[in-house]
């Protein structure tokens, strides 16, 4: 009986770790990938509509998925939009090689660790999760299409608007 209790209660917790529309954001700092010697905290952003995104070479979706949030970054970085692009390749090469052909502007970090997928639960490939200016998880992202790049831009507008 215990046994069962203890499998219950871990079941539970492990689903309240889970990073979900209404949660918090994870307080993250993150090694940069272009700089390993230098972080980047996930904290710094606050009061900005934040979209973080799981990202590899490998990711068949990621390779819409970049170009399109690149468009969304430069179009809304001067408002109070920011991208981070997390990285789930194994190899730093990997990634620069992927990034030589498909570049973007917006801050990329690594997640050596695994800390970040962890803490936000990131159960595909990619994964976004779009955070308001307080720090709360608004809308989560799995795989990317066209249909999700036309959802989110509609979500980021609609953050846009609310006040800080």
């Amino acid at each position: 009986m215990r046994g069962l209790l203890a499998a219950v209660l871990l079941l539970a917790c492990h689903g309240a770790l889970a990073v979900e529309a209404g949660g918090a954001a994870p307080a993250l700092a993150l090694p940069r990938l272009d700089d390993p010697a230098a972080s980047l905290a996930l904290a710094s952003f606050r009061g900005k509509v934040v979209y973080v995104d799981f990202w590899a070479s490998w990711c068949v979706p990621c390779r819409l998925s970049m170009p399109a949030l690149e468009g969304f970054y430069r179009e809304r970085r001067d408002q109070g939009f920011v991208v981070v692009g997390v990285n789930k390749d194994v190899s730093a090469e990997d990634a620069r090689r992927f990034l030589g052909k498909v570049a973007v502007s917006f801050p990329l970090v690594a997640d050596p660790g695994d800390a970040a997928a962890r803490g936000f639960d990131v159960k595909a490939m990619p994964s976004g999760y779009l955070v308001d200016r307080k720090g709360i998880v608004r809308k989560v992202h799995r795989g990317f299409t066209g249909e999700t790049a036309g959802e989110l831009r509609g979500e980021i507008d609609a953050l846009m608007k609310e006040p800080s």
